[in-house]
């Protein structure tokens, strides 16, 4: 080979050697890039407001709850007396409809502490957020909600299943119809504390088996700790040996209203479960 060629083969060997060395130096930096741009593993260092950053805003779509509410019973404590229990409003059925008639109550049958409807109903279906009480302080005719922003209470109990509840609802239905109730009155008046109340047993003779209100009852509790509200386990003062309402504390033939006695008994395990904050 002549001197021209191999000059020739020289050259064409430098330029591949350069070719390759550029596309080497391309990759490279890609490489480079790529890894500088990647997250690393580390946590990312917290800004404070103090720094200039804007923090992200908080998530408002559900209260911040103790998870450990509601789960556990009210605990007893010392009977916090006639100035705790005449500043309770009390919401519910027809079974709390009665705490008027039985005249239980700071003022007889004149209580404005007993929230109810016109026909001392409070069915818990889809319709009770707008199911409509007569406001004690001025008759007039609102949502319970509405009379919760109102009156803006300190402490309120729910009592509420045995209108329809038990009888018709699946657990679903039940709870959805519920916890709406309790959310409308916590976003109506949030500084107000919502207590759920246990439904109450009915004697063996009843249409209501107490095998399924111990079931619905197993429910509140869970709306109760979703809700981040206290619960009120009344109804094991009621109960005899055989798990059902004790016969004299039955005001009916249905097996299910009571007797005043009955009434001063969980008014006095309400006293005794006090809710102090």
């Amino acid at each position: 080979m002549n001197f021209r060629a191999q000059n020739h083969y020289y050259k064409i060997l430098m330029g591949m050697l350069m070719v390759i060395g550029i596309l080497l130096l391309a990759l490279v930096i890609c490489l480079i890039s790529f890894l500088v741009a990647s997250p690393t593993n580390s946590s990312p260092k917290e800004t404070t407001p103090e720094s200039g950053a804007v923090e992200a805003p908080a998530d408002t779509t559900a209260p911040v709850v103790n998870p450990s509410v509601g789960q556990t019973p009210l605990p007893e404590t010392p009977d916090a007396g006639l100035s705790y229990q005449d500043k309770l409003i009390f919401v519910g059925d027809s079974l709390t409809a009665h705490l008027v008639a039985r005249e239980v109550l700071t003022g007889g049958k004149m209580t404005k502490q007993v929230w109810r409807t016109e026909n001392n109903m409070l069915n818990l279906n889809s319709e009770v957020t707008a199911a409509k009480i007569i406001y004690p302080e001025t008759g007039e005719s609102m949502t319970i909600a509405e009379a919760a922003g109102k009156a803006k209470p300190e402490i309120m109990i729910v009592t509420l299943g045995t209108d329809w509840g038990v009888s018709y609802l699946t657990e679903k239905d039940f709870k959805t119809c519920y916890t709406a109730l309790i959310r409308d009155i916590q976003a109506a008046s949030p500084e107000t504390t919502v207590i759920l109340q246990s439904i109450f047993p009915v004697t063996t003779s009843a249409k209501l088996k107490n095998e399924k209100i111990d079931i619905c009852n197993g429910w509140v509790r869970e709306i109760a700790a979703d809700c981040g509200c206290p619960y009120l386990d009344t109804q094991t003062i009621l109960k005899g040996a055989d798990n059902a309402l004790k016969p004299e504390y039955c005001n009916s033939s249905d097996g299910i209203h009571l007797h005043k006695e009955a009434y001063v008994e969980i008014l006095k395990y309400i006293r005794t479960h006090a809710y102090t904050k």
